[in-house]
């Protein structure tokens, strides 16, 4: 079998472009389907956006945890672009580019649209068919309220058992997204800072290997 690039690592960075800064509503009356029409119409008036986060993954077998920080820069249409200091990941919506700094190692493959890619247009569109959605009670962390969206995939065979998305509510502005998959590995992204709309340049979504990498074209 042919090795490709997964696109999984961008399910939970797409979540985050949709509901980062949306408007201010009344939380307590809100149901799933005016959580889902407020994300389309958000994400339509997004063009570009940068984010810094935090990670805290905590695997299922080996209950090992690692924490790291990265940055992410998305364009319309399928660019973008996802640095931490273990991984880079970069599309432009043509080609994929995956680069380990620590192995010196560079991927590339063609960019496609697939069921595992979970693109902010694709997540949305695809929601009501592909998940059990619910609206969590509030919690209150200290400052403000928040609201919890969770969903459940309905694909009994898919890679991401449950999802979870936390949203202040006095702003509308995604603070963090908790994945877990099928080897029990739990993902906790927490959103530090988000620019939308700031005109990001077209090379910032191209990747130039550094010099002495090793690269692997799967094209």
């Amino acid at each position: 079998m042919k090795k490709t690039i997964s696109l999984r690592f961008f399910a939970p960075f797409a979540v985050m472009l949709l509901v980062a800064g949306m408007a201010v509503g009344q939380v307590k009356e809100l149901t799933v389907k005016d959580v889902t029409d407020k994300l389309q119409k958000r994400y339509e008036s997004i063009q570009d956006a940068t984010a810094r986060f935090s990670q805290h993954v905590k695997f299922g077998f080996s209950k090992i945890e690692q924490d790291f920080v990265g940055t992410l820069r998305m364009k319309k249409p399928h660019k973008y672009r996802i640095e931490t200091e273990y991984q880079t990941l970069v599309t432009d919506g043509a080609t994929v580019w995956s680069y380990s700094p620590v192995n010196r190692q560079v991927l590339i493959d063609r960019y496609k649209e697939t069921p595992d890619s979970f693109t902010p247009e694709q997540f949305l569109l695809n929601l009501p068919a592909n998940y059990y959605a619910s609206i969590v009670p509030q919690e209150k962390p200290g400052e403000g309220s928040l609201i919890v969206l969770k969903l459940l995939p309905k694909d009994d065979q898919s890679f991401i058992k449950s999802m979870k998305v936390w949203i202040e509510e006095s702003s509308w502005v995604v603070r963090k997204v908790e994945m877990l998959d099928v080897n029990d590995t739990e993902k906790t992204y927490t959103v530090q800072e988000i620019k939308i709309n700031t005109n990001l340049k077209e090379n910032t979504f191209a990747f130039a290997p550094p010099a002495g990498t090793e690269v692997v074209d799967l094209r």
